[in-house]
């Protein structure tokens, strides 16, 4: 299912499409799944596990713990695009995705954020990083709403304005 969301796109999966790729019938993958909206779910965590959240060689360091998992939180949306979309939206948290949090949550205690100020901190970041992946797909930004002349800064920089950021 991941790939086939990674080759095609959301809209291209279906129960059936899925059966076809698995070679079996539709209705074999509803003794696994109640619907589409659960195997989206369980794509999501599957993509949130190709986040490393191992504590570093440097238990101390927080900072550098805490910005490699960023980092690889960021790859790991940026390899799925499709799936970093939906993300946001609706998708139930599970295993993964509570490691994410968890992981992050003990970093930022650990670098001494009282409580409080860690649960902003962490909102911040996953703030930031899923949102970064949902203005990232700008490709469809229409400037036509304007005259160019109105908006000459973005019409210049719009090559730049297109497809997800480092």
């Amino acid at each position: 299912a991941l790939r086939l969301v990674d080759e095609k796109g959301l809209d291209a999966l279906t129960m059936r499409a899925l059966a076809s790729e698995l070679e079996v019938s539709a209705m074999a993958l509803y003794n696994h799944l109640h619907d589409k909206d659960e195997l989206v779910d369980l794509m999501v965590d599957l993509m949130l596990g190709e986040v490393d959240c191992t504590p570093g060689p440097d238990a101390e360091d927080w900072d550098t713990q805490l910005r490699n998992l960023v980092c690889s939180y960021h790859q790991a949306l940026s390899a799925h695009p499709q799936l970093a979309r939906v993300y946001s939206t609706r998708v139930c948290l599970g295993p993964h995705g509570l490691t994410i949090i968890e992981r992050v949550l003990q970093l930022l205690l650990q670098a001494g954020f009282p409580p409080a100020i860690a649960a902003d901190a962490f909102f911040a970041l996953y703030t930031y990083t899923v949102g970064f992946h949902q203005m990232g797909e700008v490709d469809a930004l229409e400037f036509s709403a304007l005259p160019p002349e109105q908006i000459p800064t973005i019409v210049a920089l719009a090559p730049h304005l297109r497809g997800t950021r480092r």
